[in-house]
């Protein structure tokens, strides 16, 4: 009986954490950029009259009684409160903030901490708040399916956050500076062994990287799994059940019925009109649409690609009474009851 319960007890654990898993977030609120200023030397310490232009990539990952921001640092003049207005939009004040990782000791990369008075600070190897100085290993487990591995090579003190979310694996890393693992021999590498190694651990392992100065962008990894067919299966069944429920309160004119289809914090681009965030600023823009007569939405030619176990892109064209465009991009995620919701819809009107 001991032994059953035991059991019973690991498969429940393993199902929470999956769940958990599942539902952390990874939200990209500042590009980061490194540019050079004509006149001035690009490159830090080389002469005494460098000069450059740097923001770093500001990320909030979401997770179980977790929100954290990574590598709060430096950011153009007026950057940050549209920064922190993206935390607004999703309900969430500097307060809230429970976690700081950086990434390294730069400054670059940490010159606004001060901006969240409750958080953590989480580094390469311990976690620091108030006048607590708390040592921790390599793979430190911030929350479920948020972990800091240590990282070497652009300085002794690197570290790389992998975040594991219903559509991949990200990792938030200094590795490169920029999308398409640029630059391939970092210029200002502490140890380009460590760098070499450290790369290789990582794009081994992860599906997204998110550089220290630039944006987001998608690794493929030669040891991908396949997504097996049952699998596969049963993530189609539950999105295109959840598309047409959405399709379902579109054509009866229901917004609400639209906006439940949406996770609560969901990330909506309707191009040309503009970027909702969040169920009440989406079920809105769809509100608005029902009041100018716009009705009978189609899919023409849709096609599903599943990413993941937990998640499926829908791409397709649409036709309704009084327009038609294109679906760049729905991310339908499975949540813990097993429905699928849009955690990104990605739609363009084409033509007048």
């Amino acid at each position: 009986m001991r032994t059953k319960l035991l059991f019973v007890w690991f498969i429940l654990a393993l199902v929470a954490t999956s769940a958990s898993i599942a539902g952390n977030r990874v939200s990209v609120l500042h590009n980061g950029y490194v540019t050079p200023i004509d006149g001035y030397e690009f490159l830090p310490g080389a002469t005494d009259s460098g000069k450059r232009k740097v923001g770093s990539t500001v990320t909030l990952v979401e997770g179980k009684n977790t929100y954290l921001i990574a590598d709060p640092g430096m950011a153009a003049k007026g950057a940050w409160p549209k920064i922190l207005a993206e935390l607004a939009l999703r309900g969430l004040t500097p307060d809230d903030i429970t976690h700081i990782f950086i990434s390294h000791h730069h400054p670059d990369h940490n010159t606004q901490l001060g901006l969240f008075p409750n958080a953590v600070l989480v580094d390469h190897w311990a976690s620091y708040q108030h006048d607590i100085w708390t040592d921790h290993p390599d793979n430190f487990v911030i929350a479920p399916g948020i972990t800091v591995v240590r990282t070497p090579g652009h300085t002794s003190e690197d570290a790389s956050l992998i975040v594991d979310t219903a559509e991949g694996v990200y990792a938030l890393t200094h590795l490169w500076w920029a999308p398409e693992y640029f630059p391939k021999d970092d210029p200002l590498g502490h140890d380009k062994d460590a760098m070499l190694l450290s790369r290789k651990k990582i794009a081994a392992t992860v599906d997204w990287i998110i550089p220290g100065h630039g944006a987001l962008f998608a690794n493929t990894r030669d040891n991908q799994q396949p997504i097996a067919g049952d699998v596969q299966a049963k993530v189609k069944k539950a999105v295109w059940a959840a598309s047409a429920g959405w399709v379902n309160g579109f054509n009866a004119g229901n917004a609400e019925q639209c906006a439940d289809a949406y996770e609560a914090h969901a990330e909506m681009i309707a191009t040309p009109f503009g970027r909702f965030v969040g169920r009440a600023a989406i079920k809105a823009f769809w509100q608005n649409l029902f009041d100018q007569g716009f009705s009978d939405v189609t899919y023409i030619e849709p096609k599903i690609d599943v990413i993941s176990p937990r998640a499926a892109i829908i791409t397709s064209g649409w036709s309704m009474n009084k327009a038609q465009g294109i679906i760049t991009k729905e991310l339908w995620v499975l949540q813990e009851d097993g429905t699928a919701k849009l955690r990104i819809d990605l739609f363009e009107v084409l033509g007048d």
